[in-house]
């Protein structure tokens, strides 16, 4: 055999090796999607998606389980006595800690080093409100079967969303990351012949960081000239977190829109107040409908936001330009208004804000790591999540120990 020859046999003989390698990954990776199909559920998230959450307080990575929520692998069927299931919000999620500093987990920890057996399942999203919450029990429900059912609201917020769910504010352009066209077509292509591991590859991209500092210059662009001018009155640091990306972009603009954020739910004579507890009271009666229907407890837990249960703490609120009047410290609306939505579905009610404020015993903010909230983020750190498992333990204690 001449050297031409030997040349294009090995040239033949590696496109063949080429092929045969294409199709045997192409149908391992139709074999892996049937089987991630089955074995896995998307309750709230991608199954075993990563995110990278990093701001000028924390650094954290996010893992997702098998069944599309940020805890612990857990079998469908309960290997406790109790199951608990908690949907809620980032409060609930637990946005700025890792896992096992949430407190729903330290709750669940400190029960089971109690002596209850015990398992609590952290249904929270980031960013989400009632309606959410509502999806969520109708996915999660009849597959989890829990025996007690919490529907974490945060004070102010989940009522805030309802009142101006509606409001036809300017929608900011974010402008996608640019890509070349080698890039695109080559990632249309690999997306075609293997949808299942690209699928795998892209749920584990996300970077919080990156998207807030893709978000910041269109959400810029999208503020008319009242609220341009609120915030340019923003000291310096906050202005330059938000541009790169370090600081939630979300809370600067619900900051320059409604400055009043905090007040105005603590209104029950208003009548967009009024409206809103009772949309909050349609969600909960759904809620409540699949509870029935699957055998579940419901009840509704107010979580404390940061200007009613900590006074010194809020005054970081107000360098985002919100009105926080001295009279907004352990206002009892906060609850109540929750509480008025939870009685109109006929829905039990738990506060323990008076016990959060009580369990504080501290007022030093020179230190960062006693401060309950994020001072710029406005979540629960770690010490904070901590004196919020303790102060609802007895009550679920409680719960538990009556089933």
């Amino acid at each position: 055999m001449n050297f031409k020859n030997s040349l294009a046999a090995k040239f033949a003989l590696t496109i063949i090796t080429v092929v045969i390698l294409v199709l045997f990954l192409a149908l391992a990776d139709r074999l892996y999607g049937n089987y991630f199909k089955k074995n896995t559920k998307e309750l709230i998230y991608p199954p075993y998606s990563k995110a990278h959450h990093q701001s000028s307080e924390f650094d954290i990575t996010v893992k997702i389980n098998s069944l599309g929520f940020r805890d612990y692998e857990y079998p469908l069927h309960k290997k406790k006595k109790h199951r608990i299931a908690v949907i809620g919000d980032s409060f609930t999620f637990g946005w700025g800690v890792d896992l096992e500093d949430c407190w729903v987990k330290i709750l669940e920890k400190e029960l089971n080093e109690n002596g209850l057996d015990v398992e609590i399942l952290n249904l929270g999203k980031g960013g989400a409100g009632p309606a959410d919450y509502t999806k969520i029990a109708e996915k999660g429900i009849p597959l989890l079967k829990p025996d007690l059912v919490v529907i974490g609201v945060l004070q102010a917020n989940d009522l805030h969303q309802l009142i101006h769910a509606y409001d036809s504010l300017p929608v900011p352009q974010v402008q996608a990351e640019p890509k070349s066209f080698i890039s695109i077509k080559v990632n249309g292509l690999l997306t075609r012949a293997f949808p299942n591991f690209m699928h795998i590859i892209s749920i584990n991209r996300s970077d919080i960081s990156s998207d807030w500092k893709r978000y910041a210059p269109a959400i810029l662009n999208s503020f008319k000239t009242k609220q341009s001018d609120r915030f340019n009155e923003l000291n310096e640091k906050l202005q330059t977190d938000f541009k790169s990306g370090t600081l939630n972009p979300w809370l600067i603009s619900q900051a320059v829109y409604y400055p009043d954020y905090f007040t105005q739910t603590l209104d029950t004579t208003d009548l967009d107040v009024v409206i809103g507890i009772s949309a909050m009271a349609d969600f909960f009666s759904s809620i409540q409908k699949t509870c029935s229907e699957n055998n579940s407890e419901l009840i509704v837990l107010s979580i404390p936001n940061l200007p009613y249960s900590s006074k010194e703490e809020m005054l970081s609120l107000k360098k985002y330009g919100f009105e926080i009047p001295d009279s907004i410290y352990g206002n009892p609306l906060s609850d109540k208004t929750i509480q008025m939505a939870a009685e109109e579905s006929g829905i039990e009610f738990y506060s323990a804000s008076e016990n959060f404020i009580n369990l504080q015993g501290f007022k030093n903010l020179e230190d960062l790591q006693t401060n309950l909230y994020y001072p710029f983020d406005g979540h629960f750190t770690k010490e904070g999540n901590r004196i919020f498992a303790a102060a609802v333990k007895e009550f679920f204690e409680t719960k538990v120990k009556a089933n």
